[in-house]
Order: C-alpha cells, then sequence, then structure tokens
C-alpha cells in the first residue's frame, strides 16, 4: 500500500455498513469486519455499548432490541404510567428515570433524548449488578502555594450483569443484559455550582434503587415492634410452600383436573416464594416480563 493509499484509508470517506451513505472521517465509528457505521445510524444504538467489539450483524440485532425498547417505553409504559421517580425531575445532563410499576429503569441524557431518531433505552431492574455513587476531584495549589479540592463531577456507577459474568454466584434472579458489558457512568455534576443538588440527586437514586433490592428490608423501626418486611415476605413465602406441596399431594393422590382458580392460587404461592428468594426482586421481573410481553 503506498502512503496515498495509507492516508486515503485513513481519512476518506467510507460508506456506513447499513443505510449505504457515506460517512467521512469524523461522523463515523469502525466496528468488526473492517466496516463502519456513520454516525445517524450510530444513533439508534445505545451509548452506553462499544460499536468497535460489534460485527454488522451483531449491531443489527442491537438496532432491532432498541427499537424494542423505544416501542415498550411509547406504547407500553407512557400510556399506562401511574407513578414513577425521577432524579433529578428535570436536567440537560443526565439522570435516572424509575418506572416501579414495569420493573425498569431509564437514563435520561439530555445530549440523546432531543434527537428524534434516537430510540428510549430502558433497563431491567433485575439487570443491575452492582450500583455506586460517584465522586471525582482534584488537587489544586494557587501562587500562594495553598492546596485546595477542586470538584470534578458526580453520579452513579451502574454495574449490569453482562454475558461473561457468573450469575450463579450473583443475587439470586439476576438477568444478563443481552449487550452492554461496559460499567455505566451517569453523571448529574460536573462544577461546584452544581455539587450540592448532585449530592442530593445522588442520595436519593441510590436510596430508591436500595429500595428496589430490598436493602434495608430486614430493618424495623425505632418503636416498631411488628415484623420486618424481609420477616413478612419469608412468613408468606412458607406458607406459600406448604400450601403447594398440600395441593401438590392431593392432585397426585386424587387425580383429576385443576380449576383455573386453583391454578392462580398455586401461581400466587409460587410468585410469593419467588419474592422470597430474590429479596423482593421477582416480582419486578414479572412485571417487566408482562410489559415485554405487550410488543411482538
Amino acid at each position: 500500500m503506498g502512503l496515498g493509499d495509507f492516508f486515503k484509508n485513513i481519512f476518506g470517506k467510507k460508506t456506513c455498513a447499513f443505510c449505504g451513505g457515506e460517512c467521512g472521517m469524523l461522523s463515523r465509528t469502525k466496528i468488526k469486519g473492517d466496516e463502519y457505521i456513520c454516525s445517524k445510524c450510530d444513533d439508534m444504538c445505545s451509548f452506553h455499548i462499544q460499536k468497535y467489539r460489534f460485527t454488522k450483524d451483531e449491531l443489527r440485532g442491537h438496532m432491532e432490541y432498541m427499537k424494542r425498547s423505544d416501542r415498550i417505553y411509547k406504547e407500553v409504559i407512557l400510556p399506562n404510567i401511574q407513578k414513577h421517580e425521577r432524579y433529578p425531575s428535570a436536567t440537560n445532563r443526565q439522570g435516572i428515570e424509575f418506572f416501579d410499576d414495569f420493573g425498569m429503569f431509564r437514563i435520561i441524557d439530555g445530549s440523546k433524548d432531543n434527537k428524534e431518531q434516537y430510540p428510549k433505552e430502558l433497563f431491567r431492574y433485575d439487570q443491575v449488578a452492582s450500583y455506586e455513587p460517584y465522586i471525582e476531584e482534584s488537587e489544586e495549589t494557587d501562587e500562594n502555594g495553598k492546596t485546595r479540592t477542586v470538584f470534578g463531577e458526580g453520579g452513579i456507577r451502574i454495574t449490569l450483569v453482562g454475558g461473561r459474568d457468573d450469575t450463579t454466584t450473583m443475587r439470586k434472579g439476576l438477568r444478563a443484559h443481552p449487550y452492554i458489558t461496559e460499567e455505566i457512568t451517569v453523571c448529574f455534576a460536573t462544577n461546584d455550582r452544581e455539587k450540592e443538588d448532585y449530592l442530593k440527586y445522588a442520595e436519593n437514586a441510590i436510596h430508591h434503587f436500595n429500595y428496589i433490592f430490598g436493602v434495608n428490608d430486614d430493618q424495623k423501626g425505632l418503636f416498631s415492634f411488628g415484623m420486618s418486611t424481609k420477616e413478612k415476605r419469608d412468613l408468606k413465602a412458607a406458607v406459600a410452600f406448604t400450601k403447594t406441596a398440600f395441593d401438590a399431594v392431593k392432585v397426585a393422590k386424587d387425580g383429576g383436573e385443576i380449576s383455573e382458580e386453583k391454578k392462580a392460587e398455586i401461581m400466587e404461592n409460587m410468585n410469593a416464594i419467588d419474592d422470597a428468594q430474590t429479596g423482593g426482586l421477582a416480582k419486578y421481573t414479572r412485571a417487566a416480563d408482562a410489559a415485554e410481553a405487550k410488543i411482538n
């Protein structure tokens, strides 16, 4: 390859593997197989994935996944939403929107949400492996030799269950995300002026995640003498297990058909057992499954 061909290969226009249009050096991303995706088609993908890790066929499948996510948001969640939490309530930067009734959340991003072609990306609660607040600071020294701490940015880091993770060592009930393996950073603030709000938003978002995952379900109030949320859930599961075992023995002994009412009762008991085994997470899994089932 001559020098001219070398520079042409780097700086010359390429053809997008998806739309067939030309894309210049600053409006394209190289993917596996020595192919390229233009910026417009790139906007149809999650901005949380590294496109260079995927082949054309894999990215095409991912785009369909994103389209389906967008439809769930627009056709299932928005028309039926009763209550949801959003931190912050309005932002030009980033934030998190929780949809508990549907077992999902969305990361708000001001730079993407205003693009018509960018699909609304949803994440299931049962895809979250871990979450934690983060803050980046640096030390600066002035001309008098005094050192001060400078706030850089802060927010929340979320790690999803990836395809390479061993779910057998994780909390029961988790599911792997089909595409995202990288850590997700949700930035609430980037300067001192926003720092105070960041602390509030990050704390509220972490508190909501803790609620979803039952982090404090084993605790009681200072003057509470009843059972904790976890104790109530475990007791309900124990009763449900006994009832289900009794029904199984009865059916095996007597034979015959099970009524629809009895089937519904058995399913409710199985759900109670799943809730106890997953620390309450299973009810959000059922909600997410129901939402996804409404989109063909």
